[in-house]
Protein backbone atom coordinates (compact mmCIF):
# COMPACT_ATOMS: atom_id res chain seq x y z
CA UNK A 1 0.00 0.00 0.00
CA UNK A 2 1.81 3.06 -1.32
CA UNK A 3 1.52 6.03 0.63
CA UNK A 4 2.39 9.81 0.15
CA UNK A 5 4.65 11.87 3.17
CA UNK A 6 3.15 15.51 3.35
CA UNK A 7 5.06 17.80 5.29
CA UNK A 8 3.69 20.00 7.23
CA UNK A 9 6.36 22.23 6.69
CA UNK A 10 5.55 25.53 9.13
CA UNK A 11 9.14 27.71 9.03
CA UNK A 12 7.94 29.55 5.88
CA UNK A 13 4.86 30.71 8.55
CA UNK A 14 5.83 34.47 9.14
CA UNK A 15 4.32 34.18 12.81
CA UNK A 16 6.66 32.17 14.95
CA UNK A 17 5.85 31.82 18.55
CA UNK A 18 8.46 30.74 21.18
CA UNK A 19 5.84 29.26 23.91
CA UNK A 20 4.33 26.85 21.44
CA UNK A 21 7.64 24.73 20.24
CA UNK A 22 6.93 22.52 17.49
CA UNK A 23 8.83 20.28 15.44
CA UNK A 24 9.43 22.18 11.90
CA UNK A 25 9.63 18.80 10.35
CA UNK A 26 6.23 17.03 11.18
CA UNK A 27 5.27 14.38 8.51
CA UNK A 28 1.49 13.55 8.24
CA UNK A 29 1.37 10.17 5.70
CA UNK A 30 -1.62 11.13 3.30
CA UNK A 31 -2.86 8.09 0.95
CA UNK A 32 -1.95 8.75 -2.76
CA UNK A 33 -6.16 8.25 -3.44
CA UNK A 34 -7.38 10.27 -0.76
CA UNK A 35 -9.60 12.50 -3.12
CA UNK A 36 -9.86 15.42 -0.44
CA UNK A 37 -6.26 16.58 -0.72
CA UNK A 38 -5.78 15.27 -4.36
CA UNK A 39 -8.56 18.09 -4.77
CA UNK A 40 -6.49 20.56 -2.94
CA UNK A 41 -3.37 19.76 -5.04
CA UNK A 42 -5.33 20.27 -8.32
CA UNK A 43 -6.75 23.48 -7.01
CA UNK A 44 -3.65 24.72 -6.18
CA UNK A 45 -1.87 23.68 -9.37
CA UNK A 46 -4.62 25.36 -10.91
CA UNK A 47 -4.15 28.19 -9.74
CA UNK A 48 -0.73 28.68 -10.24
CA UNK A 49 -1.49 32.21 -12.42
CA UNK A 50 -2.78 33.71 -9.20
CA UNK A 51 0.45 32.78 -7.28
CA UNK A 52 2.82 34.17 -10.41
CA UNK A 53 0.95 37.06 -10.93
CA UNK A 54 1.22 38.18 -7.21
CA UNK A 55 4.81 37.05 -7.52
CA UNK A 56 5.71 39.47 -10.05
CA UNK A 57 3.21 42.34 -9.15
CA UNK A 58 3.39 42.22 -4.74
CA UNK A 59 1.36 44.47 -3.35
CA UNK A 60 2.48 45.93 -0.10
CA UNK A 61 2.72 43.65 2.63
CA UNK A 62 3.16 40.22 0.45
CA UNK A 63 5.91 38.53 1.89
CA UNK A 64 7.06 34.49 2.13
CA UNK A 65 6.51 33.35 -1.48
CA UNK A 66 6.46 29.52 -1.26
CA UNK A 67 5.57 26.62 -3.39
CA UNK A 68 5.35 23.28 -2.41
CA UNK A 69 6.41 20.35 -5.44
CA UNK A 70 6.73 16.89 -5.36
CA UNK A 71 9.71 15.32 -5.59
CA UNK A 72 10.05 11.18 -6.25
CA UNK A 73 12.94 9.11 -6.72
CA UNK A 74 13.45 5.03 -5.75
CA UNK A 75 12.78 5.85 -2.34
CA UNK A 76 8.84 7.28 -2.53
CA UNK A 77 7.36 10.42 -3.04
CA UNK A 78 7.31 13.41 -0.83
CA UNK A 79 6.49 16.86 -0.97
CA UNK A 80 8.62 19.74 -0.51
CA UNK A 81 7.91 23.78 0.47
CA UNK A 82 10.18 25.58 -1.58
CA UNK A 83 11.36 29.09 -0.70
CA UNK A 84 12.54 31.96 -1.96
CA UNK A 85 10.78 31.82 -5.27
CA UNK A 86 12.00 33.17 -8.38
CA UNK A 87 10.64 32.40 -12.02
CA UNK A 88 12.75 30.95 -14.45
CA UNK A 89 12.08 30.64 -18.56
CA UNK A 90 11.23 27.02 -17.58
CA UNK A 91 9.45 27.84 -14.54
CA UNK A 92 10.88 27.99 -11.13
CA UNK A 93 13.69 27.87 -8.62
CA UNK A 94 14.44 28.33 -4.99
CA UNK A 95 15.19 26.68 -2.13
CA UNK A 96 14.55 23.21 -0.39
CA UNK A 97 12.59 24.59 2.90
CA UNK A 98 12.58 21.36 4.54
CA UNK A 99 14.40 18.32 5.39
CA UNK A 100 14.46 15.01 3.34
CA UNK A 101 12.60 12.22 5.42
CA UNK A 102 11.90 9.83 2.33
CA UNK A 103 13.90 10.78 -1.03
CA UNK A 104 17.62 11.29 -1.24
CA UNK A 105 17.72 13.31 -4.41
CA UNK A 106 17.28 17.02 -2.51
CA UNK A 107 18.29 18.13 0.97
CA UNK A 108 17.18 21.20 2.79
CA UNK A 109 18.75 24.32 1.51
CA UNK A 110 19.34 23.03 -2.01
CA UNK A 111 18.54 25.13 -5.06
CA UNK A 112 16.16 23.25 -7.49
CA UNK A 113 14.42 24.32 -10.62
CA UNK A 114 11.12 22.74 -12.00
CA UNK A 115 8.13 23.16 -13.84
CA UNK A 116 4.58 23.88 -12.85
CA UNK A 117 3.59 20.01 -13.52
CA UNK A 118 5.12 19.55 -10.41
CA UNK A 119 3.70 22.11 -8.15
CA UNK A 120 1.03 20.18 -5.65
CA UNK A 121 0.74 23.94 -4.07
CA UNK A 122 1.37 27.61 -3.19
CA UNK A 123 1.59 30.08 -0.75
CA UNK A 124 2.38 33.65 0.65
CA UNK A 125 1.76 35.97 3.70
CA UNK A 126 -0.18 39.53 2.98
CA UNK A 127 -0.03 41.61 6.17
CA UNK A 128 0.58 38.14 8.00
CA UNK A 129 -2.47 36.63 6.57
CA UNK A 130 -1.17 33.09 4.67
CA UNK A 131 -2.87 33.03 1.16
CA UNK A 132 -3.41 29.79 -0.66
CA UNK A 133 -1.96 26.56 1.11
CA UNK A 134 -4.40 24.43 -0.03
CA UNK A 135 -2.96 21.20 1.70
CA UNK A 136 -3.08 23.03 4.76
CA UNK A 137 -6.27 23.68 5.04
CA UNK A 138 -6.89 19.90 4.24
CA UNK A 139 -4.53 18.92 7.05
CA UNK A 140 -6.06 21.51 9.48
CA UNK A 141 -9.27 19.12 9.80
CA UNK A 142 -7.13 16.27 10.28
CA UNK A 143 -5.32 17.46 13.32
CA UNK A 144 -5.60 17.46 16.82
CA UNK A 145 -7.40 20.22 17.94
CA UNK A 146 -4.61 22.08 19.79
CA UNK A 147 -2.30 21.32 17.24
CA UNK A 148 -4.71 23.45 14.20
CA UNK A 149 -5.50 26.24 17.28
CA UNK A 150 -1.37 26.10 17.02
CA UNK A 151 -0.80 26.46 13.18
CA UNK A 152 -4.06 28.40 12.57
CA UNK A 153 -2.36 31.39 14.98
CA UNK A 154 0.83 30.47 13.02
CA UNK A 155 -0.58 31.12 9.67
CA UNK A 156 -3.40 33.97 10.85
CA UNK A 157 -6.39 32.15 10.46
CA UNK A 158 -7.38 32.21 13.98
Amino acid sequence: MSRIAILVFLLFCSVATSAEERDHSEIISIHETDVEMNDAMMEANQSLDLFVNRLENPLKGDSNFSLKVMVTDENGVEHFWVSDISLTESGFEGYIANEAKTVKVVSLGQKVSFGSDIVTDWSYDHKGIKQGAFTLRVLLKRMPKEQAEYYKKAVGWD
